[in-house]
């Protein structure tokens, strides 16, 4: 009787230490690098990732070498818009993250 105890407590404690990575894991980034039409690089634009199923929406501002990166986002399709004033507005519709994907999208 013990040992059973002692089995069914051993699977239990495996089971809720594997449950929190498994919810880990089921998250996604976005990264890149925002430049003008030139090829310069553009620190300080605004970058917006929209999940389009629920609405929940992360921004991130690119830092001085005009990078991005967008981290821990639940997996889904989402909407990317990078803005800066006097600069026309990027839009990207269709992208589908999947568990641990992380494209690359370059604004220009």
């Amino acid at each position: 009787m013990q040992r059973r105890v002692l089995a069914v407590s051993f699977s239990l404690l495996v089971l809720i230490s594997n449950s929190g990575t498994l919810w880990a894991q089921a998250t996604a980034q976005i990264s890149g690098s925002v430049r003008d039409q030139s090829g310069a690089i553009l620190p300080g634009v605004e970058v917006t990732a929209t999940q389009t199923a629920t609405g929940i929406v992360r921004t991130a501002t690119t830092n001085e070498t005009g990078s991005y990166v967008l981290s821990n986002l639940p997996i889904g399709p989402y909407r990317l818009e990078a803005a800066l004033p006097a600069f026309r507005t990027f839009v990207q519709t269709g992208i589908v993250l999947q568990v641990n994907s992380s494209p690359v999208i370059n604004p220009i």
